[in-house]
């Protein structure tokens, strides 16, 4: 992050702040999120949040290995302080550094399967998304879609509709749009803008419920598993795999474990001896197997899967 060092303050985690090993990298590059991938800078990866009342652009660095690091957060805002405590609780959150991994890895140790992923994918975590229609809106956008597809058009649908912040240092970022930004326009106009094809109708449709409150997101959060999983059911375009994708990374519901064709295949060897089993039965196996981590064996799964299959 090229930055103004008069405009710039930071500070640091360690070791003692984090629930067990980390590896930033392949976190933030996991292609397993309900936000657009953070922007690597040379030095670390960028974003830019709301965080007590003003926008903040933050780059994050890890120096040391998986179980020995620091990581450095280096900010600036656009116009007023902010509470680098708020900050630093912001990043826990996001970056999942609460999770308690070591009881992970122990936990699932006999499962010669899965624990056959934790050596390359040591400190591995799921980041959960700070923007429920955000996170709901690139969920859609990830349907039948590759991760740098999906990311594309969503920092178009940033650049051509979201807000504009400037920081102090001349650089500039693209926002996120409001619903309300995007509820008054057509799904040709976002084809056309956005290439996000047949998604159109679907984010249209979920962006006027939000704007005209037939739809409040909020209410998700707090709710169990099968009630947030079947009221989303009911949203044009949202099938079971964009649900989970929504529940596990935008609200950090661990039960959801999202079947795409990668997480079909792996569980289908791994689990079933290549048995044709369906997608639902997939998922359903994750959540009786693996319970609350089953979001985490999904992402573990994902990697090993993309590696190996």
């Amino acid at each position: 992050m090229r930055t103004n060092p008069r405009c710039t303050k930071q500070f640091t985690f360690n070791v003692d702040d984090v629930k067990g090993p980390l590896n930033l990298s392949e976190t933030i590059l996991s292609a397993q999120t309900s936000e657009p991938e953070w922007i690597s800078d040379g030095f670390g990866f960028v974003d830019v949040e709301k965080v007590s009342g003003d926008y903040v652009k933050y780059s994050v660095t890890q120096n040391g290995t998986p179980d020995q690091f620091t990581i450095s957060v280096r900010y600036i805002t656009a116009s007023t302080d902010i509470s680098q405590t708020d900050l630093k609780q912001h990043l826990v959150n996001v970056l999942g550094l609460r999770d308690d991994l070591r009881l992970f890895y122990g936990k699932f140790s006999a499962d010669e399967q899965l624990s056959a992923t934790f050596g390359s994918l040591r400190g591995l975590r799921l980041m959960r998304g700070t923007n429920l229609y955000e996170s709901l809106i690139c969920s859609i956008l990830s349907q039948n879609n590759s991760a740098k597809r999906w990311n594309h058009i969503a920092r178009l649908l940033m650049k051509h509709y979201g807000k504009k912040v400037r920081f102090p240092d001349k650089s500039s970022w693209f926002l996120f749009p409001r619903p309300k930004d995007v509820a008054k326009l057509t799904a040709r106009e976002l084809q056309q803008t956005t290439s996000m094809g047949y998604r159109a109708k679907s984010v249209l449709t979920v962006s006027r419920m939000i704007q005209d409150r037939e739809l409040e997101l909020e209410s998700v959060v707090n709710d169990s598993y099968e009630n947030a999983l079947e009221g989303l059911l009911q949203l044009h375009g949202v099938g079971p795999k964009v649900a989970d994708c929504f529940l596990l990374y935008g609200t950090g519901q661990l039960r959801a474990a999202p079947v795409d064709v990668w997480i079909h295949r792996i569980v289908s060897r791994l689990y079933f001896k290549n048995m044709k089993v369906s997608r639902p039965t997939t998922a359903s196996f994750l959540r009786n197997r693996f319970g609350v981590w089953a979001g985490y064996v999904q992402l573990y799964l994902f990697h090993y899967a993309r590696s190996r299959v």
